[in-house]
C-alpha cells in the first residue's frame, strides 16, 4: 500500500509546503515594495546575510533551472534551511498519515456519490480506486489539488538533493509531523468538505495551476496573491477560515522564530514557500519587525 501511493506522496509534501490551493490567504498586496522578487537577503550590523527564497510547486523546467543570483546565493550559503526534510523517513510517514487506520473506507466517509466522483477524478493523480478507498478525505482533496506527477521533480526537492550534494549542513523549520497535523486534527466534516470543494473545482484547480507558475516565472508575487485570493474566495469560506490561520499566520510566526538561530549565524540559504513572502503577516515583513535589513536580489 506505502509502495502504490508513493508517486504521489513528493507532490502531497510540495503542496502542505506551499499551502497554495486549499485556503485563503490572509496576505494583503498592498505593500508594493515587496511584491516582486523571490530572492531577498536578510541582514543585520554585525552578521553575515542570510538569503530566503520563495519556491513553488511546479515539474515545469523553468522553475528548476536556478537564476543565476538564485543559484550564486546557494552556493556561498551554508546551512541550507527548508521547509520539511524532504528524505525517506519523511515519505514514509507522509504515505501512512494519508491513510485510514480504523477499518473505515473513504466510501463509507464521503457516501458513494462523492466517492465516485473523487475516483474519477484522481485517477490521472496515479491512485487506483483500490488505494483511494484507504486514503483520509483531506489527503484526497491534497492530491486533487496539485497537477498530475510526471517526473517527480520538484524545487525544493531539487534543493534539498543538491544542498545533500554539496555537503551543505540540512536543517528544517517544521517537521513533517507538524505540518501534516494541520490537515490531520481537522474535523471530518471539514475535510469532507475540503474535498467536495477539490472534486467540483477541478477545472479551475487545473488553470490555477498553470497561471500560478506563469506569475512566479516572472517573479510577480502580488499576482499570485491576487490569484489566490480570487480563486479561494469560490471555496469553503468556514473552511478556509480555520486554514487561513493554521496555515499561513501561525506558520509564518512560527517560521520567522525558528529561522532566528540560522540567520544569526549568517551565511544561511532559506527557502520557502513563495506565498509566505509578502504581505503583513508575510515573513518578509515579520523579520523586518524584528530589526533585519530585507533587501530584494532576484
Amino acid at each position: 500500500m506505502v509502495i502504490s501511493v508513493r508517486n504521489s506522496v513528493l507532490s502531497m509534501l510540495r503542496f502542505v509546503l506551499c499551502s497554495i490551493f486549499l485556503c485563503v490567504s490572509v496576505l494583503s498586496a498592498a505593500d508594493t515594495r515587496r511584491d516582486h522578487g523571490l530572492l531577498w537577503e536578510i541582514s543585520k550590523p554585525g552578521m553575515n546575510s542570510s538569503y530566503l527564497f520563495g519556491t513553488v510547486h511546479s515539474e515545469d523546467p523553468g522553475v528548476l533551472q536556478l537564476a543565476p543570483p538564485v543559484k550564486q546565493a546557494f552556493d556561498r550559503s551554508d546551512p541550507v534551511i527548508l521547509e520539511i526534510m524532504m528524505d525517506m523517513d519523511a515519505m514514509i510517514y507522509s504515505s501512512m498519515a494519508m491513510l485510514l487506520t480504523d477499518g473505515r473506507t473513504l466510501s463509507d466517509l464521503i457516501g458513494a456519490a462523492l466517492f465516485e466522483k473523487t475516483a474519477q477524478a484522481i485517477q490521472n493523480r496515479g491512485i487506483p480506486e483500490i488505494v483511494l478507498e484507504r486514503m483520509k478525505p483531506w489527503a484526497a482533496a491534497v492530491t486533487l489539488s496539485m497537477p498530475p506527477p510526471e517526473t517527480g521533480m520538484m524545487l525544493d526537492l531539487l534543493l534539498f538533493q543538491q544542498a545533500q550534494e554539496a555537503g551543505k549542513k540540512l536543517h528544517v523549520l517544521e517537521t513533517i509531523q507538524e505540518q501534516l497535523g494541520v490537515f490531520d486534527s481537522m474535523p471530518e466534516s471539514d475535510q469532507i468538505r475540503l474535498l467536495r470543494d477539490a472534486v467540483d473545482n477541478q477545472d479551475k484547480i487545473d488553470r490555477m495551476n498553470a497561471e500560478i507558475v506563469a506569475l512566479y516565472k516572472r517573479r510577480d508575487l502580488a499576482g499570485m496573491l491576487a490569484l489566490n485570493e480570487r480563486y479561494m474566495k469560490e471555496g469553503d469560506p468556514g473552511v478556509s477560515r480555520d486554514l487561513e490561520q493554521r496555515l499561513i499566520i501561525d506558520r509564518n510566526r512560527l517560521m520567522a522564530e525558528r529561522m532566528q538561530p540560522y540567520l544569526k549565524a549568517g551565511s544561511a540559504f532559506v527557502a520557502v514557500g513563495a506565498l509566505h513572502l509578502p504581505g503583513d503577516q508575510g515573513l518578509l515583513n515579520l523579520l523586518d519587525r524584528r530589526g533585519y535589513t530585507v533587501k530584494p536580489v532576484y
